[in-house]
């Protein structure tokens, strides 16, 4: 509203809109676009204003004249009322080179404590430091603020997911390796391709957290039918979890298709995952595949990239290389995991 209320100003119920085509285009403006109208006299120290911006400050309309202005200013959020004062002055005294102007301002709307978002726009007659008169409009822009909020999250979510996935796939074409070059772009190709079913995970959720269910069917979907699977009391994945836990159930599923359960018919693995206190433990059993004669010397490029996703979750791990099959135990911390 812009009327300083160390100026005295007061307000007026009525605003002067000239001829019947400027009183209907005001009409319009109103009850079409939700704007109000203002007009502030620096000289007489007066301000004039149309009804509705009572409405947008949840102030009632005193339907008379003079009013004092201070019942705007003081709906105003604290955190941004000292600012606007301050702004204002220093149009008055054209400090920063304008005559006209946009802001846009927290409010605590009086008769709800609901926060509002008030969009000022106006221009300044006069001199600097000797202006006569504002004219301008406001309006309630407060699904428009929060709608920009969302997508600038949301840019910066992309953003993020963008850099890390960058950071990832880099990864991978470092740690893989194989004896051909057929070898290593296979294993490549499933690890990038593990990814990619992350993110589309992540993208189908639309904000709802996954769940290591959803997780679990999208990296062992082929697998299926040789997996018994038990969820017990776990709660769902934050978004910073997902890619981690994917990556490593897809590491432990290509191992055991090349080397383990999965290599043979009738094997199969069970696969365990509960909460336990402050841990989520995971367990990984497979039985039926060929015999362990000792457990390997040499560590695969799958277990370096298993060991990178615990550190990333600040987890833990214990190899059981028993005769019958391989055994993994897995144990998260569980702010990590999701709560």
């Amino acid at each position: 509203m812009h009327a300083s209320p160390q100026e005295g100003a007061v307000l007026s119920a009525g605003l002067d809109t000239g001829t019947q085509a400027g009183r209907e285009r005001v009409r319009l403006a109103i009850e079409n676009f939700g704007l109000a109208f203002f007009e502030t006299d620096l000289v007489a120290g007066q301000l004039t204003v149309t009804p509705n911006a009572y409405s947008m400050f949840g102030l009632p309309y005193p339907g008379r004249s003079p009013v004092n202005s201070s019942p705007f200013w003081e709906c105003y959020h604290p955190d941004d009322k000292e600012w606007a004062q301050r702004t204002f002055e220093a149009d008055l005294r054209g400090e920063r080179g304008r005559d006209s102007y946009c802001e846009r301002v927290r409010i605590i709307r009086r008769n709800d404590n609901r926060q509002r978002r008030i969009e000022f726009s106006g221009r300044m007659f006069g001199r600097p430091g000797e202006r006569t008169h504002i004219v301008g409009m406001l309006r309630d822009v407060t699904e428009i603020a929060e709608a920009e909020e969302r997508q600038e999250l949301l840019l910066r979510d992309v953003n993020h997911r963008a850099n890390n996935n960058l950071a990832v796939v880099q990864a991978l074409i470092r740690l893989s390796r194989g004896k051909s070059v057929m070898d290593y772009r296979d294993a490549l190709e499933g690890r990038v391709l593990s990814l990619a079913r992350t993110q589309t995970l992540l993208q189908r959720s639309r904000g709802q957290r996954a769940t290591v269910t959803e997780v679990i069917d999208a990296e062992l979907s082929a697998y299926r039918a040789a997996t018994d699977v038990r969820v017990s009391r776990v709660p769902p994945l934050r978004n910073e979890a997902v890619q981690p836990i994917a990556m490593i159930l897809h590491e432990l599923a290509t191992n055991a298709y090349r080397h383990g359960a999965f290599s043979r018919p009738g094997g199969r693995v069970g696969l365990e995952v509960a909460a336990q206190r402050s841990d989520v433990v995971l367990a990984w059993v497979e039985r039926g595949g060929p015999p362990i004669e000792a457990a390997p010397i040499e560590r695969g490029t799958g277990f370096s990239v298993i060991q990178a996703q615990i550190r990333r979750m600040h987890g833990s791990l214990e190899l059981d290389w028993q005769r019958a099959g391989l055994g993994v135990l897995l144990r998260f911390d569980r702010k990590k995991w999701g709560d």
